[in-house]
């Protein structure tokens, strides 16, 4: 690790990549006034943020003191930008394919011919919470929240040096523009007026399949199929005539709701392909 200090910003440059990653995590959760690229960040100062800066500059004095052996002290830090930097210590890059799938509202990265700490990457820079990492299969899923998040996507795979790795992304571009309509169509006022206003309309139909108000079009038939095999009355032949009547009324109860919920759906996905 090295720190350069300048009358206006204070440099850490590093050639660990975990702990480079490991930073930008504290950094992202910690500070709103900063912009990165893939082997740097910058904080830049915020009156709001004082605490924060004072905490991460003895965080890393620490660490410097652990790696290097020596002390170091920041001197007149408050209004400095705090750089971190990232170093490849070889010249030498790994090449790794990453294939990706577009799904609904989910981004899939196959990240099977790569290493754990390339999804650790991916995750700091689609934060974490919109992330499911699978370590079995080495796969991220990612489910974008906001449009920076779609931003942040773009950037992403639309280069190829990310830290000492060299990317070729695999993925159907004409695909991935359709995946950026549908998002943008899905987040829009508009969309979410109309069907909003709908979806309240078809409450009752909702709580009868057990799901809430407004709830996509999958997990309303995941959970009508459910239903269905709960109740059908082939599953309670051998039960009371009662019994027999009530569950026959739930199933038929579950089927109306299902069918009066389609045309919904259906609109829904015509307007979002139109």
């Amino acid at each position: 690790m090295e720190i350069t200090q300048t009358l206006e910003s204070i440099t850490i440059v590093t050639d660990d990549c975990d702990l480079y990653l490991n930073l930008i995590y504290k950094i992202r959760q910690s500070f709103a006034n900063v912009i990165g690229t893939r082997d740097r960040i910058i904080i830049f100062y915020s009156e709001n943020e004082l605490i924060q800066r004072k905490y991460l500059l003895k965080f890393i004095a620490n660490l410097y003191k652990k790696t290097v052996g020596s002390g170091v002290e920041f001197w007149l830090t408050h209004h400095k930008n705090i750089k971190l930097v990232y170093k490849n210590p070889t010249s030498l890059q790994v090449l790794i394919d990453i294939d990706i799938r577009f799904e609904e509202l989910k981004v899939l990265f196959d990240l099977k011919n790569s290493e754990e700490l390339f999804a650790k990457y991916l995750m700091r820079g689609f934060n974490d919470a919109n992330c499911e990492y699978y370590p079995r299969q080495n796969w991220l899923l990612f489910t974008p929240q906001s449009l920076r998040d779609i931003e942040s996507l773009s950037n992403i795979i639309n280069s190829r040096e990310h830290l000492k790795y060299v990317v070729n992304f695999n993925y159907d571009k004409e695909e991935f523009e359709r995946f950026k309509r549908r998002f943008n169509v899905l987040n829009s006022k508009e969309y979410k007026r109309r069907f909003s206003m709908l979806a309240t309309l078809l409450e009752e139909h909702f709580h009868t399949l057990g799901c809430e108000v407004g709830d996509d079009y999958e997990t309303v038939r995941a959970s009508y199929l459910n239903l269905t095999k709960v109740y059908h009355p082939d599953r309670h032949a051998t039960k009371s005539d009662k019994i027999q009547k009530d569950y026959t009324d739930k199933f038929q109860k579950i089927g109306l709701a299902y069918e009066a919920l389609k045309p919904y759906f259906k609109e829904q996905k015509n307007y979002i392909n139109s």
